[in-house]
């Protein structure tokens, strides 16, 4: 269902904002009253797209999408009719500008940056994607404990995307009784105990308020469990296993069986637990997209959850060029980012993740990764089988 007008309407000048945004173009189409339907409304295209319309004195009036771009302009500017409720613009109207898109994923990015640019104190009432919850550990604090945000800062760990918060109280819970991370609200600084606390009672957590833990290894606790929520349970598990069987093998079987019952708590919370979530900092993907035709693919590239290029590449040199491109792109770091843009366009990118579709392929960058061989498997698995192609002069039976 597209948004309703009136979302597009604002009182704003309509001037873009003059931060830096990703070049967008869009065809510009005049306005007049007595040939738009007969000469102008022909070349519009019957096909997704974002548009704007500006008024006699230039002024954005129409910010929005349409799934067919010709059938919405006629109902703005064609014979009015008493059952039409969409708003009269033909007497107001001083040109049209479009931008012709070719996925929903394209759609959804180019109205969100253009909104973005035009309405920048209002533009997140706008959106039309989904907002998600990350886990936040900061490794600043004395001793840290886990989150919940919808904002991001620099030198903080992110993990997402969380499409329930169910989903990260449960997560949330695994890791604080399995690596005994303090669950309390307490602003810790050592020698402070608070005895009247509930988890300090059942030593749920390795109260560091007492003394009981130096923050070195709390924060080797931390570094376990930001490994578990990534997947890695090998980085985990390994050191542990290496030192129960020295410990076992110093006949300090005490000591090993408490590393052993660690071991088992983490095996039993990736039993409860089976998601694997990526530190935003590390959120690398390429969006693959349709172009305006079967020989070009348009690549989104996304970096640390930024959308930091759109570009067409043609199809059959994909595998040799994106490469090439990849690397050059993500050789700059990502400090001087907007921190709330970068929030957006990760939820924008992991509404894919989280409901995908099939003209939207997301790759994850691995480090280790051969991005022109899985091109080049992509691109032969989409090719047709030869028997399903029939010989010349052959029919279907």
């Amino acid at each position: 269902m597209r948004s309703n007008t009136r979302d597009s309407l604002c009182s704003s000048t309509g001037t873009p904002s003059t931060e830096n945004s990703l070049n967008i173009e869009f065809t510009s189409i005049p306005y007049t009253n007595a040939t738009f339907l007969t000469e102008a409304l022909p070349t519009v295209p019957k096909a997704s797209a974002v548009y704007r319309i500006f008024d006699t004195r230039g002024q954005l009036i129409v910010l929005d999408k349409a799934s067919n771009l010709f059938q919405r302009l006629e109902r703005y500017f064609g014979e009015r009719s008493e059952r039409v409720k969409d708003l009269d613009l033909r007497e107001i109207t001083s040109r049209i500008e479009f931008r012709r898109t070719w996925s929903p994923f394209e759609t959804a990015y180019v109205l969100y940056l253009q909104r973005r640019q035009y309405f920048p104190k209002t533009y997140r009432r706008m959106r039309t994607f989904r907002l998600f919850t990350l886990m936040k550990i900061n490794r600043k604090q004395r001793f840290p404990r886990i989150y919940a945000s919808k904002q991001i800062k620099a030198g903080v760990e992110y993990f997402g995307p969380f499409v329930t918060r169910g989903q990260f109280a449960r997560l949330k819970t695994a890791l604080e009784r399995t690596f005994k991370l303090r669950p309390c609200l307490y602003n810790i600084r050592g020698n402070d105990p608070h005895p009247d606390c509930l988890y300090f009672q059942m030593h749920t957590c390795s109260r560091p308020c007492n003394n009981d833990i130096g923050r070195q290894a709390y924060l080797a606790d931390v570094d376990a469990a930001i490994a578990f929520i990534q997947g890695r349970d090998e980085d985990v598990e390994g050191p542990m296993l290496t030192k129960m069987n020295a410990l076992a093998a110093e006949e300090k079987f005490e000591e090993a069986e408490l590393v052993k019952r660690q071991l088992d708590k983490i095996e039993r919370a990736r039993k409860e637990v089976k998601e694997k979530l990526p530190s935003i900092w590390a959120f690398d993907y390429l969006v693959l997209l349709p172009s305006d035709s079967t020989a070009r693919t348009k690549v989104a590239f996304v970096q640390a959850g930024n959308i930091i290029a759109f570009e067409d590449f043609e199809t059959s040199s994909l595998a040799d060029s994106l490469p090439a491109e990849v690397s050059r792109r993500y050789s700059k770091g990502t400090d001087a980012v907007n921190h709330n843009w970068q929030y957006d366009e990760f939820c924008l990118v992991a509404n894919y993740l989280v409901h995908p579709l099939k003209s939207v392929e997301l790759v994850r960058l691995e480090p280790a990764m051969d991005l022109g061989e899985y091109v080049k498997k992509r691109r032969k698995k989409s090719e047709p089988d030869s028997f399903d192609t029939p010989e010349p002069g052959q029919g279907s039976e």
